[in-house]
């Protein structure tokens, strides 16, 4: 285990031997996310997390009943979270832009405060169960069309460039989502201001030329 790059910190250690259940849970949650983001999740093993955590398996197993259900509760938490995040902006009285504006800030708020869980928003969601994996495929479907419907407003209004407004998602979207590869905590810009630079630059690509 020692060549394996994921640590939990000593105060997470402590948290998990005195923390009771729920600070169990929240601590097998968190090294669960940095374990599928650095060896993936077929690559992670229980024994794995549970020597990671420092506890037996069987007290992982006494929290979760398999890996499957650690990725469905990781995949869950990021998705509430977007969804609870931007909808009152998609439903407020914002103007066009604004609004867009207003929700790439926020998803970039959002995925700083994930930054461990991206890898499962991001591409090990895939290996939930089938089941599972389509409600939580739908779920992000219902998260991109809020972006789709506000990107076809500004179209019809003749604020934003005619275009695919499918294809204008994904790749808004895909660019926000990289972040977390380059995104430091210890850097000059705070979530909000590097928010409001990435909305800034997003949408130049959108607005239409007058």
């Amino acid at each position: 285990m020692a060549d394996l790059p994921v640590h939990i910190g000593t105060s997470q250690r402590q948290d998990t031997q005195k923390g009771g259940q729920s600070g169990t849970r929240a601590v097998i949650l968190s090294v669960a996310a940095r374990l599928f983001g650095e060896v993936g999740y077929h690559g992670a093993g229980m024994r794995q997390l549970a020597d990671l955590v420092g506890i037996e398996p069987a007290s992982v197993y006494s929290h979760f009943r398999s890996k499957g259900e650690i990725l469905q509760v990781l995949a869950w938490q990021c998705a509430d979270d977007f969804a609870a995040t931007l909808r009152p902006v998609y439903e407020s009285e914002l103007n066009t832009r604004s609004k867009l504006q207003r929700m790439i800030e926020l998803h970039v708020e959002v995925l700083i405060r994930n930054l461990e869980q991206a890898p499962v928003f991001n591409r090990e969601w895939q290996h939930l169960e089938p089941e599972a994996k389509a409600e939580y495929a739908r779920l992000r479907d219902n998260y991109e069309g809020m972006y789709r419907a506000v990107i076809r407003q500004g179209i019809a209004q003749h604020l934003f460039k005619p275009m695919d407004e499918k294809f204008a998602a994904l790749t808004l979207l895909s660019a926000l989502n990289f972040m977390p590869q380059w995104y430091r905590p210890e850097g000059e810009k705070s979530p909000q201001e590097l928010g409001e630079i990435l909305a800034s630059m997003l949408l130049q690509g959108l607005l239409k030329s007058f």
